[in-house]
């Protein structure tokens, strides 16, 4: 209800003498107050609809209208209705010329008026008003509620309901960093903010930026915000299909040291909703250095709802400093690797690890692959192999025996350090200053340990060949134990 409805209903008869400030007319009146108060605003509230017969104010200096007046812009009120006949018989020209000043809209009410017809007629208003908002609110929730339950991402509910407000509407986590956002805010850039119920530590709310029309946004969207919380929990929340028992069973053999059978494996990842035979995404999110459990976790959560707008099956599984999430079926072809960095991008301390392979068979090694690699800061593409990953996909207990035999005169207590010198001498590419400097030791030592190396173990290091067959013994071996 405005104070032009009021102007506009013939059976109230009231007339309009003073317009106001711009945009006056459209204020909303959220009730009634009548008083006869020279200063009525500890008994006011922000767009109320005063209603005076001016029995305090019978008098002619201008000054004492302007300080009235004055105080009713201070609430502010929607507008003064002034009743004549019973202290007036026309509008005082101080009153008149006061809200001209200081642009409040000033109705005059006929004597055969009364103020109880006025504040009846209001209350019936507001209260079809407040009834169609709360209606509309419920019908906005349920059809939203019938998105989440059809199996909508909770990006496609915030399209419908920032196409019900005509704005743009994002979820904001405790940080204020936006997890997903949908619509244009046309109307400008004055933003509302609607706290979304939450029993968890960290807490959402909901933006809504750009409002162009008369909307009151908390009946709308106060129904609304519940089942953006439930599906915000559902998408996030340790109990929804992305973190369940068959997801985290599935995954937990991904990661099975002595390694799963493919066929176990095919029937894990059919049970958590995966195509089996199907290509493979996956996101590893840790810690680099000392992270916050809650910063860590925080940021996971972005990834995962952004993640969930762009794939079809997004599936994740929580350990202490570590977040894995698969995904399948990118629905915009959008590359993994952006979606990510959308939602890393205030989180450079933060580590986070892209993969990919093309079926199954790959998926354990890669992800041992991208977990290597998580504890860099940053956001990082994973290599497409390494020499670890191809070492643990090698077959057969025989070339763990063979390569322990290789290297047996250096795998006593007594040969640990020309064990360590082979290793890093390898590791550097035969570069000698490189090896002396990370194991602190002279030049003449290491000349000493290779050739000791080389007696034991009757090999030249000189070959290329030799070289990498030992670089692969010392890595089969470590793989084994």
């Amino acid at each position: 209800m405005r104070v032009a409805d009021l102007v506009s209903d013939t059976a109230l008869n009231i007339r309009l003498a003073v317009e106001g400030g711009p945009g006056r007319l459209a204020r909303p009146i959220a009730w009634c107050a009548p008083t006869e108060h020279m200063d009525p605003r500890p008994f006011l509230s922000v767009n109320a609809l005063l209603l005076t017969n001016g029995m305090g104010l019978n008098v002619k200096d201008y000054r004492i209208w302007d300080a009235y007046v004055e105080r009713l812009m201070s609430v502010p009120v929607s507008g003064l209705v002034f009743g004549l006949g019973a202290a007036h018989r026309e509008l005082p020209a101080g009153l008149v010329k006061a809200c001209e000043a200081q642009g409040l809209p000033l109705l005059e009410l006929p004597p055969e008026v009364p103020f109880v017809l006025v504040m009846r007629h209001a209350d019936q208003l507001l209260a079809a008003e407040r009834y169609a908002e709360l209606r509309t609110g419920w019908e906005l929730a349920d059809e939203c509620t019938r998105l989440a339950a059809g199996g909508h991402s909770l990006a496609e509910v915030l399209e419908r309901v920032a196409t019900a407000v005509r704005a743009r509407v994002a979820v904001l986590d405790h940080n204020g960093f936006e997890l997903l956002s949908a619509g244009t805010a046309k109307g400008g850039t004055a933003r509302t903010i609607l706290s979304l119920p939450s029993g968890g530590i960290l807490r959402f709310r909901l933006a809504i930026e750009g409002i162009t029309s008369s909307l009151v946004l908390q009946p709308l969207l106060g129904p609304v915000a519940a089942v953006i919380a439930m599906q915000l929990s559902y998408t996030l929340g340790s109990r929804s299909p992305l973190h369940s028992r068959e997801a985290a069973r599935f995954m937990e053999a991904l990661y099975e040291v002595r390694g799963t059978p493919t066929p176990v494996l095919r029937r894990y990842a059919a049970e958590a909703g995966f195509e089996p035979d199907g290509g493979w995404g996956s996101v590893l999110i840790g810690g680099a250095g000392e992270v916050a459990p809650v910063r860590l976790r925080a940021t996971a959560w972005r990834v995962r709802v952004g993640l969930q707008a762009e794939y079809r099956t997004v599936r994740f599984m929580e350990e202490a400093g570590l977040t894995t999430v698969l995904v399948q079926g990118g629905e915009s072809g959008t590359e993994l690797t952006e979606v990510v960095r959308t939602s890393f991008q205030d989180a450079p301390e933060l580590s986070a690890v892209v993969s990919h392979c093309w079926n199954l068979d790959e998926l354990p090694l890669v992800l041992q692959l991208a977990r290597r690699r998580v504890g860099e800061p940053g956001l990082r593409q994973a290599p497409v192999a390494d020499l670890i990953g191809v070492v643990e996909g090698l077959p057969g207990p025989g070339l763990v025996a063979m390569s322990r035999r290789l290297l047996a005169p250096l795998m006593s207590d007594g040969g640990a350090a020309l064990r360590e010198t082979l290793e890093a001498y390898l590791r550097h590419s035969g570069n000698t200053s490189e090896t002396c400097r990370e194991l602190f030791i002279h030049r003449n030592t290491l000349t000493y340990r290779l050739r000791k190396i080389q007696e034991l173990l009757r090999v030249d290091l000189d070959d290329g060949e030799i070289r990498a067959t030992c670089l692969l013994a010392l890595r089969i071996v470590a793989a084994g134990s």
